[in-house]
């Protein structure tokens, strides 16, 4: 995942700087153990894959909170990989794994100039909201 995350121009919406691979080593064991320390959230990180050679190109997230609050879920395509459809895929595949594990409230904050986003936001069933959350949109999709 490190040469995929490794373009500046990745952080160019979603903020911060590629990872080095101690950082990425850190990040993956701490995110690996599935759930926050106090237990109040449950963690999906899954690593997109493609093809057979099963070459990662980016990554999804769904933060499952304990108390019943909405999941926010995250997505990440290298540069090379954009535009091709795999992003609005993986992030579906991973809205149809929390919905099968119960999950109906979904959230995302996304920067208001990142439009290919926005457009896997609404494509997922997410509406943007009029809350900004350090820069970016608040999207949601609610059951009720």
């Amino acid at each position: 995942m490190s040469s995929v995350l490794a373009d500046p121009t990745l952080y160019e919406f979603i903020g911060g700087e590629p990872p080095s691979v101690s950082e990425l080593e850190r990040r993956y064991t701490v995110q690996t153990r599935g759930r926050s320390a106090d237990g109040s959230e449950e963690w999906v990180n899954l690593v997109v894959v493609l093809g057979p050679r099963r070459e990662p190109i980016g990554y999804v997230q769904g933060t499952i909170p304990r108390q019943g609050e909405p999941t926010e879920i995250a997505w990440v395509v290298g540069r090379a990989w954009q535009g091709k459809g795999y992003a609005t895929r993986a992030a579906q595949l991973l809205v149809e794994y929390l919905e099968d594990r119960g999950v109906r409230d979904l959230v995302a904050h996304i920067h208001p100039g990142h439009t290919a986003s926005q457009v896997i936001a609404r494509k997922l069933g997410l509406h943007p909201t009029e809350t900004m959350v350090d820069g970016e949109s608040r999207w949601e999709r609610t059951s009720g």
